[in-house]
């Protein structure tokens, strides 16, 4: 495969074509990342809406895609959502010798289904809530259930297979809704979940199939609002870093020598992130993190402000993970909180509205907020519109970043907008 080499002061410098594949203000932010790179040769785009940053490559489907990546002489291909991966678009691109930063579609189960993941930890005693399996053949007896408790399919819902039931009435109408197919055959399977409650963070960890590299950890703001009862959405808004105590610090230690101790007895075979949601609960007189959840990608909008800390090359340690090589990569960091706030339409997550003209301010009132794509799609002209949901992910670093995103979200001009208020850093 094509790789170009410059000559500088500082040495040699080998060059890389790069593909970002995915639409949304994560995918934006990663190809960005990318850019500050000086590793970068060429970058090309998939499925995006921010085009203008590289040469966008049209598919028909994966197979063609990998072709015409092999024709470009791609050196890397990173996958920001959840879909291609767990569709199985690392085996793809791996039987035409194209370098990925992606789990295969084996680990790919970890996000892909919940059961899997369940199976994963308890054999490798990684600690999680306690669940139940339900069918269409072993209902539960719904008076005697512990509320609250958490319902969720199986298989990918587009974050809208977990709900929490506080009544044997609404779990036994959310089961029923679930098992009759709401999602597909991704919900004929639901694990019944105890419910935990306390301080939440996302851990983003880099596998190399060797060793992993952990990410400073960020927190991410999941309800569409601060009331208990608002509906979880794809993320609201997320900041990095996150103060934790000395106590939670020593426990987040133990859990990332477990995991990479897992992955490493599983002999896992792959070169891309797991996303670990944690909590931290006391449970048998004893304080820990407990998985919540896996993904198998960086998060949205955790990827935004854990980008915009991060001070070392991206493209570096991608480069250095494909080599088996993190464990030579010491990670630096910005000074400061990195930020984001999301925009999204009215209605969202449940019936957001389409097509909304959107202005964003320029010059000295932008500042250096960065304004990242997510439900947006443009017109001949240069105009914006709105593309329903998440709409923009505008992110900063600063002391206190989250009241001057609040104050240039308010300047964005869009009729049914909305955005959290009161959201900020610990």
């Amino acid at each position: 495969m094509g790789v170009t080499k410059e000559t500088k002061d500082v040495g040699e410098i080998v060059k890389v074509n790069v593909l970002v594949f995915g639409s949304g203000a994560r995918e934006h932010a990663i190809a960005e990342a990318v850019l500050r790179s000086p590793l970068l040769g060429k970058l090309f785009i998939a499925e995006a809406g921010f085009a203008k940053l590289g040469e966008v490559i049209q598919f028909e489907d994966y197979e063609d895609l990998a072709k015409k990546c092999v024709e470009k002489e791609m050196n890397l291909a990173i996958f920001g959502p959840e879909k291609p991966l767990c569709e199985g678009v690392v085996d793809i691109f791996k039987k035409h010798n194209i370098p990925c930063i992606g789990v295969d579609k084996k680990y790919s189960q970890l996000e892909s289904s919940k059961l899997y993941a369940k199976k994963f930890m308890k054999k490798h005693y990684i600690k999680t809530a306690g669940y139940s399996v339900v069918t269409e053949k072993s209902l539960p007896n719904y008076d005697k259930l512990n509320y609250p408790i958490v319902i969720k399919a199986d298989g990918l819902c587009g974050g809208k297979g977990v709900v929490i039931a506080n009544n044997a009435a609404f779990a036994k109408k959310t089961i029923t809704e679930f098992l009759a197919g709401k999602f597909g055959e991704n919900s004929k399977t639901i694990l019944l979940e105890e419910f935990l409650q306390g301080e939440e963070i996302s851990l983003m960890s880099l596998w190399d199939g060797k060793t992993m590299l952990n990410l400073a950890p960020s927190r991410d703001f999941k309800k569409l609002n601060k009331s208990p009862s608002a509906p979880n959405t794809g993320g609201m808004g997320a900041y990095c870093p996150v103060k934790i105590s000395t106590l939670q610090q020593r426990k987040l230690e133990e859990y990332q020598i477990q995991l990479e101790k897992a992955l490493t007895e599983d002999k896992a075979d792959f070169c891309g992130f797991i996303y670990s949601g944690l909590i931290w609960v006391k449970k048998d007189n004893a304080w820990n993190w407990q998985v919540l959840e896996y993904n198998v990608r960086l998060g949205d909008p955790e990827a935004q402000v854990t980008l915009a800390h991060l001070a070392t090359d991206f493209l570096e340690v991608l480069q250095a993970a494909l080599k088996k090589d993190l464990d030579k990569i010491k990670l630096e960091y910005n000074e400061g909180y990195s930020a984001c706030l999301v925009l999204a339409t009215e209605g969202y997550p449940k019936e957001p509205k389409d097509g909304e003209t959107i202005y964003i301010p320029e010059g000295s009132e932008k500042g250096d907020i960065k304004v990242y794509y997510a439900g947006v799609f443009k017109e001949v002209g240069g105009q914006i519109f709105s593309k329903g949901g998440r709409v923009l992910s505008l992110c900063k670093t600063d002391q206190k970043p989250f009241p001057i995103l609040k104050e240039f979200a308010g300047k964005i001009k869009m009729k049914h907008k909305y955005f959290r208020q009161d959201i900020d850093t610990n």
